[in-house]
């Protein structure tokens, strides 16, 4: 397990540019009562059914939001989601937006066979530690950095801008002992065992307050 990557520094893309190219995101001013707004685009998905699952960082693990609802707005072409162990292909002409409440186990991705581009928009409700633009500015740079140096991302890493942003990876099994389990080891491993490793949930390298206010 890797300690720290060599960080890059993004903070300044716009759009911030993933995998080579594969994938950009741009992030917009939210809507009232939203902490986020991102448009995300996977260029050429089917360029992803060349690289392994292991290495597939684009796609969240199964995770889940303490607070916050989610909701999605397919732009162009097609996504796969999975909430609470259902998986669904949607598009562009599914009905919008998806909707994820807080505190269900979900993941999405793009359809890796669709010929096209895809684009998604995201947005959270607001909450005051919550997912946000220096959240995914954060790990999305870092994973970004992982994948292109082939360093494995580091679990306490991960785990502790997870925490940081009020998210917890799923875990399987029922709702009543896997969402206590899962918060604690996010605490544990991230927020704890992060912590004294020196790991940290924003990077200056990843994220500029001042030059995100000028956007």
């Amino acid at each position: 397990m890797s300690f720290h990557v060599k960080r890059t520094e993004t903070k300044h893309q716009d759009p911030l540019k993933q995998y080579r190219g594969i994938r950009s995101t741009t992030w917009a001013t939210p809507a009232p009562g939203k902490s986020v707004r991102e448009i995300q685009t996977t260029h050429t998905p089917t360029a992803l059914q060349k690289i392994p699952d292991n290495l597939d960082y684009l796609t969240p693990p199964p995770h889940w939001h303490w607070y916050q609802d989610e909701y999605f707005h397919i732009k162009e072409g097609r996504y796969i989601f999975t909430l609470e162990g259902i998986t669904t292909t949607l598009s562009a002409t599914s009905p919008q937006p998806i909707h994820i409440p807080a505190r269900a186990r979900h993941t999405f991705k793009v359809d890796p066979t669709h010929s096209g581009p895809c684009t998604i928009e995201i947005s959270t409700t607001i909450s005051p530690h919550g997912a946000d633009d220096k959240f995914f500015c954060n790990i999305y740079s870092y994973l970004d950095d992982c994948y292109v140096q082939d360093v494995a991302p580091s679990l306490p890493q991960l785990l502790l801008m997870l925490d940081a942003a009020e998210i917890s990876m799923a875990f399987p099994g029922p709702e009543w002992i896997a969402r206590p389990v899962s918060w604690v080891f996010g605490v544990l491993v991230g927020r704890w065992l992060g912590g004294l490793l020196g790991y940290r949930a924003s990077y200056e390298e990843y994220w500029s307050e001042e030059w995100r206010k000028t956007k």
